[in-house]
């Protein structure tokens, strides 16, 4: 029976991925990413998101250490608007995200929003 274990080979590969870092541009890259963002300058610090390649990507974003707000910025928009910022203030603030297919390619969708200041 194929595929009859792929749940469990899911939970054994990593789904997280490393903060990049201020200023660095974050790349999703799997399905089910998590990634915990870390802020270490008590000015904030800022992020982009880029574009993903892809419809169907679930990913999400949280932040782990607050040394500061995270303000990250999505290349292709976060909403069917087009709001382009989402800042992130306190631990525990986090963004669910699905890829979706847009007029020139693809964006990343807000599914749920737990506490972080989006979207402008």
């Amino acid at each position: 029976m194929s595929g009859h274990n792929t749940p469990y080979h899911m939970y054994q590969s990593p789904l997280s991925q490393e903060d990049p870092g201020d200023a660095m541009t974050i790349d999703i890259n799997r399905y089910g990413a998590l990634m915990e963002l870390v802020s270490t300058a008590a000015g904030g610090e800022t992020r982009t998101l880029k574009a993903p390649s892809k419809a169907g990507i679930l990913a999400t974003l949280r932040m782990k250490t607050d040394g500061g707000d995270i303000v990250i910025t999505a290349a292709a928009g976060w909403n069917v608007t087009g709001n382009t910022t989402c800042t992130f203030a306190d631990v525990g603030d986090q963004v669910v995200l699905l890829s979706v297919s847009a007029a020139t390619g693809y964006r990343w969708e807000i599914l749920v929003n737990t506490g972080s200041a989006a979207l402008v």
